[in-house]
């Protein structure tokens, strides 16, 4: 019982230890379980639970992941905020320029004024309704309308703040941080200092000397959320140029150029999700654009159609694509095409042109013969019937031959086929399977039209009897072949 005693306060004296522990991921991949005991600018200083020892890791060989907690966490990192939006307009000109704003004055989608007037980056702009091309009702920046102070005097009329508030003042000195008022927001971090000096007060401290820096570099600073700015609006390379420019400035502060440079890989993946997006869907519009007008070229023969299809369908894609978003076409749209995710699955069918990719149906040649050889035997008999008349009617001797549908060769069914629609469904289908650019994923059948998936008709004999004889539509596959690919 006393073992038990002893052993339940060992672990109770162990349990405050465990709960402070932290594990650490380093960015070489090593893994460590420490006691934080402080931070700088520049390392992160730990215990390391496993020998005692007490050290200094530097900020950039930690993974990036637990660096970035853990700066927000001593006040060296501004936590990543969610955009601040206020329902409104999104105002396009035909010109093909866009604002952001809300409307001044009492006005809605059905009743649009001359002209019209929207709230937009601290002041009204009229535009003549004449010049306006679109008008979209959605949420939109609040920065975009406001000036950062009208943004900070609205909320600070939303709080009954006073002198002793400490969380009051917390909030607005995150909220002055967020919205670009570094000097407020500073000021209202030492109000909550001189509340209770005790209060995060190293967070307190490490935020209060990052906040001078970056409005001493106030300038730097909102080139960095300008060029942020652009790239939210899709102006990626205006964003990326600006971002460049930042971070080649002589004697930039440490800091601002840390984040700057994440800034920049930021815009980066945004640019690269965004596109990956375009690409692929407008890879599967030029797709059908290309190959509908190759359907439409009557000049066009099927083996330059598959050679096409083969070989330069999909380089013609790719570089279209590349010179409609300003990409590169191998770094970029190739290998955004081969990254990409797509969930749906496409549909394209050979249809009566099936006997092309599938060749001689099995049996179709051996019911063919035995075809051939009843059309002889008719044919004798007939002979000898024309015989037992004397060599009468000899002019009619043909009238009990059979004449039997002959399918189409390749180029025949190519050269004569009308439906453009049924010409790209066949392209569709054949650069699905030997383009290679797209993954196949499945297979569908379709009985055909003609014979019903039976792979013959009936056919009536010299005699009137009914023989069965191959389809000439299908050509004995019975189905057309349809296929799924993605």
């Amino acid at each position: 019982m006393m073992n038990i005693k002893v052993l339940a306060l060992l672990a109770f004296a162990l349990w405050p230890a465990q709960v402070l522990a932290d594990d650490l991921v380093l960015a070489d991949g090593r893994y460590l379980q420490v006691k934080l005991l402080g931070a700088s600018e520049k390392a992160l200083h730990v215990k390391v639970l496993d020998t005692g020892g007490e050290i200094w890791i530097p900020w950039t060989l930690i993974r990036e992941k637990d660096r970035t907690r853990l700066m927000i966490k001593y006040g060296y990192k501004q936590e990543e905020q969610v955009e601040l939006t206020v329902p409104g307009v999104r105002l396009v000109t035909k010109t093909g320029d866009e604002f952001f704003g809300v409307p001044k004055g009492d006005w809605d989608k059905q009743n649009i004024p001359d002209p019209v007037e929207i709230m937009h980056r601290g002041t009204v702009w009229p535009f003549k309704k004449d010049v306006v091309r679109k008008i979209e009702w959605i949420d939109v920046p609040a920065q975009e309308v406001y000036t950062p102070t009208q943004l900070y005097e609205q909320k600070l009329a939303q709080t009954s703040l006073d002198d002793e508030d400490l969380e009051g003042h917390w909030d607005l000195g995150a909220y002055a941080n967020q919205i670009g008022l570094y000097e407020k927001a500073v000021e209202h971090y030492l109000k909550v200092r001189e509340i209770d000096p005790a209060y995060r007060a190293e967070f307190v401290q490490n935020q209060v000397d990052r906040l001078e820096v970056l409005a001493k570099n106030r300038r730097v600073v909102d080139a960095v959320k300008a060029a942020k700015r652009e790239a939210r609006f899709k102006r990626f390379s205006r964003a990326l140029e600006q971002l460049d420019q930042i971070i080649a400035i002589e004697d930039l502060d440490p800091n601002i150029k840390a984040d700057t440079i994440l800034a920049k890989e930021g815009v980066e993946k945004r640019r690269w999700d965004y596109y990956m997006v375009q690409v692929r869907r407008g890879y599967f519009a030029m797709m059908d654009n290309l190959i509908g007008k190759m359907a439409r070229d009557s000049k066009l023969k099927l083996k330059e159609a598959q050679k096409e299809l083969r070989r330069e369908l999909h380089k013609k894609i790719v570089a279209a694509l590349a010179d409609k978003y300003g990409l590169d076409q191998k770094k970029e749209v190739e290998k955004m095409w081969e990254e990409r995710e797509v969930h749906g699955r496409r549909t394209a069918s050979y249809g009566s042109g099936t006997f092309i990719v599938l060749g001689k149906a099995p049996g179709a040649q051996r019911r063919q013969q035995q075809l051939q050889r009843q059309m002889q035997r008719q044919q004798q008999q007939q002979r000898g019937r024309n015989r037992g008349r004397g060599g009468r009617n000899n002019n009619n001797s043909n009238n009990g031959q059979m004449k039997m549908p002959k399918p189409p060769s390749k180029d025949d069914w190519w050269n004569k086929l009308a439906d453009s629609g049924m010409k790209g469904s066949w392209m569709k289908a054949y650069f699905a399977e030997n383009g290679k650019k797209l993954e196949v994923v499945g297979e569908r059948k379709y009985n055909c039209q003609r014979c019903g998936g039976t792979g013959s008709i009936k056919f009536s004999g010299g005699q009137g009897e009914a023989i069965p004889v191959t389809c000439p539509r299908c050509q004995g596959h019975k189905h057309d072949k349809g296929v799924q690919y993605k």
